[in-house]
C-alpha cells in the first residue's frame, strides 16, 4: 500500500462524498477505530494510519497536531461553516426523510 502525508491528496483519493461518510471518517480518526468504510489505527511508532475501503493509499499522521489538523481539514472541505461533521450528517439524514 502506498503512503502519503498530504491531507488533500488522501481526501481526493478517498472521496468521502456525503455527510454520513464524512462524519464516519472523523469518527474513525478521533476514536482510532473502524467506522463507515474508514479505518484509523495506531502504529507501534505512535503514528496514526488512516485507510479507506477499496483505496490503495494510506494517510500517515505523524503527531497529535497532524491528527487535529486533518480533522480540521475534513471540516473545512466537507462540512458547512462552523458545523460539526456529526451534526451535518444528522441534518442530511433528516433532510433525506422530509
Amino acid at each position: 500500500m502506498e503512503k502519503t502525508f498530504d491531507f488533500d491528496e488522501w481526501l481526493d483519493a478517498a472521496d468521502p462524498c456525503d455527510a454520513p461518510n464524512v462524519a464516519g471518517l472523523v469518527e474513525a480518526v478521533e476514536q482510532v477505530c473502524e467506522f463507515s468504510g474508514f479505518k484509523a489505527e495506531r502504529a507501534p511508532n505512535g503514528k496514526l494510519i488512516v485507510t479507506a475501503d477499496g483505496l490503495d493509499l494510506a494517510l500517515v499522521l505523524v503527531s497529535k497536531k497532524a491528527e487535529i489538523g486533518f480533522v480540521e481539514r475534513i471540516h473545512s472541505r466537507f462540512v458547512p461553516d462552523g458545523m460539526d461533521a456529526r451534526i451535518a450528517a444528522a441534518v442530511d439524514h433528516l433532510n433525506d426523510h422530509d
